[in-house]
């Protein structure tokens, strides 16, 4: 197998990152002293690390599509569901096998809610409008699956419908439209397809590398005006519906602030990606390079945490927090490896070769 190129190695390092940094902002208290001074600040952007992720989906998939001999809707399908699927179904499982575990007997397995995840039609019940399905058994992270699954659908038919001169204006048009209808009447479908504008930034960024086009922020602008609109129109759906943060713990992270949160983080995204660029990546293997080993197994990571680190129990006799999370966290990356990298990869090449 060819070594990846240097570049997608910094896309690597920063996906072990952001994974790593979700178990942190999940499992850490909101304050946490390192050597007497309170760091646990660092650690409340939870939300924006998955922003992070769909960027790096986006690059990633336009990246492999292009690669890719065979662009038949047959194999791309594939290839994305068994990605996605077989690791999530051990997930699925594991976290059925805890609960039973927790209730001494066999547990109820919420059909339901079962089936929406399957589906991919799940998303923060509690915290937005609308929502067709909960995450499967409280497991909050896989909210962000069903945006990635209707993402990788919506890529495909755009790439093969649409000619490739026209595809920036249709997302401009599609992902505008939906946030207009969102002031209205919040639901699945517009949500995610507003929220395509994000994953569509990744896209921008692997269409000029793989054309060697030098990335700026001149040609990078449209992308960001798309940005900027959008999030003038959550503003004013914040203004319209701010009296509904009213009995949220943390209405920082609810309806209407969470999709306006994103969106800002996604415009800070671009412009610091192409700034960061133009200054030769000065810093950036020193800050995330050590990360890239943790990239083969970040999706497990994320998908599995819940349960391994932050409803964890077993090491409570340690009597020590910290060691205690340490512990969790490092059999936690163990497992993701162990099912990401050997279960998941020998499943696959018995699938598709």
């Amino acid at each position: 197998m060819d070594k990846p190129k240097p570049r997608l190695q910094k896309l690597e390092a920063l996906r072990g990152f952001a994974a790593l940094y979700v178990v942190l902002f999940h499992c850490l208290p909101p304050k946490f002293y390192w050597f007497g001074i309170d760091v646990g600040f660092l650690f409340r952007f939870g939300p924006e690390s998955v922003i992070v992720f769909f960027v790096l989906s986006g690059f990633v998939i336009k990246y492999t599509y292009e690669k890719s001999k065979d662009k038949s809707f047959r194999f791309y399908f594939i290839r994305r569901f068994i990605r996605l699927y077989i690791p999530l179904l051990f997930i699925f499982l594991l976290a059925y096998v805890m609960k039973c575990y927790g209730e001494g007997a066999l547990a109820n397995p919420e059909w339901s809610s079962l089936f929406g995840n399957l589906f991919m039609l799940q998303d923060n019940i509690t915290l937005k409008p609308n929502v067709l399905s909960g995450a499967y058994l409280a497991n909050g992270v896989l909210w962000s699956l069903s945006y990635e699954w209707w993402f990788y659908m919506l890529f495909f038919l755009l790439a093969n419908k649409i000619k490739e001169a026209l595809l920036n204006k249709w997302v401009t048009y599609l992902t505008i439209i939906a946030a207009v209808t969102y002031l209205f009447y919040p639901f699945i479908i517009n949500r995610i397809v507003m929220y395509f504008a994000i994953w569509w930034v990744g896209v921008r960024f692997a269409t000029d590398y793989l054309a060697g086009v030098k990335i700026t922020i001149r040609r990078m602008m449209p992308q960001a005006w798309l940005l900027l609109t959008i999030i003038g129109i959550l503003c004013l759906n914040l203004f319209l519906h701010y009296s509904e943060l009213k009995g949220y713990k943390y209405p920082a992270v609810a309806y209407p602030v969470i999709e306006l949160r994103h969106f800002i983080f996604s415009a800070l995204v671009l412009f610091g990606a192409v700034i960061w660029q133009n200054l030769k990546w000065f810093g950036y293997n020193a800050i995330f390079g050590i990360f890239k080993y943790l990239a083969p197994c970040s999706y497990v990571m994320y998908i599995s945490h819940e349960y391994l680190v932050y409803q964890a129990t077993y090491l409570r006799f340690i009597h020590n927090s910290f060691i205690e999370y340490l512990l969790y966290i490092v059999f936690m990356i163990l497992f993701s490896y162990f099912l990401e990298v050997v279960i998941y990869n020998r499943i696959r090449k018995q699938l598709i070769g």
